[in-house]
């Protein structure tokens, strides 16, 4: 495959050691594993108009050893689907998008950038599943990733039990009064993450039944909604999907609460803001602004009756909503075990592996959407289908639901399985590649609930949902999905019909 690395990750450094420790594990992992690191021309260009000699020099010697991208596209003045996110810029910016166009064209397989803007492009782009950072190149890539990692240690605490003197909220400290604010907030209940060095890895602090009038511009009127007073992933946990993480407990929590919507309020910034673009990926939308000028980002949980969009855009919009009607496809999706495990980490009876007590976790269990592989010859799933999870083997359950977002049939092609996977795959290379021996089927599809009930093999067996044990995907019947629907306890309130 071919992996192309931003030099920017190293090339502004001025000590000695031009290479991050983390990028030569990488760097590392991909050549054992037979990938080409490249870079690209423009970026060689850049390099050697650094002024400083003794830099330019010390990088010119660093690039040698990489592979030069022969003859990358530059995307026209016609190219209307690029240019309708990344318009013509010059300098550094014309760079960056250089570097993501190879992306968005395929010269490349995968882009490792450090730049927060390049990954809010990226999700214009819907190509945030191929651009990594350093970390998250170095996890997926690696040889000998864990059989189970854990998810992200999350728990529940309230404000007042917080150190405020934690660099997480030093950016919150310059922008207002926040430890003052903090103090008279102490009731409010946190969910926390903390790294290895005891330091806030993120934190999200919820109002939770707040009826006021918010915003002037224009005015929202009062409502019940829970609000999100913070919201913060350190740089130490960038590329884990805390965020989605975070973001679905939100909305958990708004359930609980039989709260409709979900909001919260953020100064934009012009340039890299990551926050807007990620909260936008699951349905808020600019609804207002306070008197300050500061925006409010408000979320609905469900769609209003008047809604036209496709099912699938429903799923991304108002979710964990999701359409369920006759003309939607339905289908039971065998998953063993061990990919379970990775996939569906709040399922009640996973054991947690060793390296959860260790402190480890993966991305993708914390990620709302996922990647599911299969050896299925079925080629009816469309974008927008409801896929049940059945854990096959030990418990024998449906435990979950989700929506599917796309699909690649049967491909024997294992860098185009990587390509179309990206990050949220629980599988490792390794694992890709024996897949890949035989014709693949991927779904990409985003998780919504976790069945309140799950329903037993036995159960389907004696209600002739199955006639025998679920080896392969397979389609099921209206009355079937409507018989798990009540079994499972699915909440009718986003199941729409």
């Amino acid at each position: 495959m071919q992996i192309l690395i931003d030099t920017n990750i190293f090339i502004h450094r001025e000590d000695d050691e031009i290479v991050p420790k983390p990028l030569r594990k990488l760097e590392q992992s991909l050549k054992k594993s037979g990938h080409t690191i490249k870079i690209h021309p423009f970026s060689v260009k850049e390099i050697r108009k650094d002024p400083n000699r003794k830099r330019r020099e010390r990088n010119e010697s660093r690039i040698e050893t990489y592979v030069e991208l022969a003859y990358p596209p530059t995307p026209s003045d016609g190219e209307s689907e690029f240019r309708r996110h990344i318009p013509k810029s010059s300098g550094n910016n014309r760079v960056d998008n250089m570097l993501l166009y190879a992306v968005f064209t395929d010269a490349v397989d995968f882009l490792i950038t450090e730049d927060r803007g390049m990954h809010k492009k990226a999700l214009d782009l819907s190509i945030e599943d191929r651009v990594f950072t350093i970390k998250e190149g170095r996890d997926y890539f690696e040889p000998d990733r864990p059989a189970i990692r854990g998810p992200a240690s999350i728990r529940r605490t309230t404000f007042g039990d917080l150190d405020l003197n934690d660099p997480i909220f030093d950016s919150l400290k310059e922008e207002y009064e926040f430890i003052e604010w903090a103090k008279s907030k102490s009731e409010r209940p946190a969910w926390v993450n903390y790294t290895e060095d005891g330091q806030l890895g993120a934190v999200l602090i919820l109002k939770p039944e707040e009826v006021e009038n918010i915003g002037t511009t224009p005015s929202l009127g009062r409502e019940k909604r829970l609000k999100i007073s913070t919201l913060k992933v350190s740089e130490a946990q960038w590329g884990s999907k805390l965020g989605e993480l975070l973001i679905s407990i939100a909305i958990r929590e708004a359930i609980g609460y039989e709260v409709e919507q979900v909001y919260l309020t953020h100064f934009i910034q012009e340039d890299e803001d990551y926050l807007v673009r990620l909260i936008e990926n699951y349905g808020f939308e600019h609804a207002s602004n306070r008197k300050d000028g500061e925006a409010i980002f408000v979320k609905r949980l469900t769609p209003p009756p008047d809604t036209s969009l496709e099912p699938s855009q429903i799923a991304r919009r108002y979710y964990p909503s999701f359409c369920d009607g006759e003309n939607i496809g339905k289908y039971l999706i065998p998953i063993q075990p061990q990919y379970h495990n990775k996939l569906f980490t709040g399922y009640s009876k996973r054991q947690p592996g060793l390296n959860e007590f260790a402190g480890r976790f993966n991305s993708e269990g914390n990620a709302i959407h996922k990647a599911y592989l299969s050896h299925s010859n079925i080629r009816k799933i469309s974008p927008g289908d409801l896929l049940l999870f059945y854990r096959s083997k030990d418990y024998r359950e449906v435990t979950s639901i989700g929506v599917c977002e796309n699909v690649l049939f049967r491909t024997a092609n294992q860098d185009e399985i990587q390509k179309f996977v990206g990050k949220r795959s629980v599988f490792s290379e390794q694992e890709i590649e024996n897949m890949a021996k035989s014709p693949t089927t991927v779904i990409r599809f985003s998780w919504h609930f976790d069945l309140k009930n799950p329903v037993s093999y036995e159960c389907l067996l004696e209600n002739n949902v199955l006639s025998g044990p679920l080896q392969t995907i397979q389609s099921i019947s209206e009355e079937d999905y409507k018989y798990i629907k009540q079994e499972g306890g699915i909440d009718e309130r986003f199941a729409l019909d």
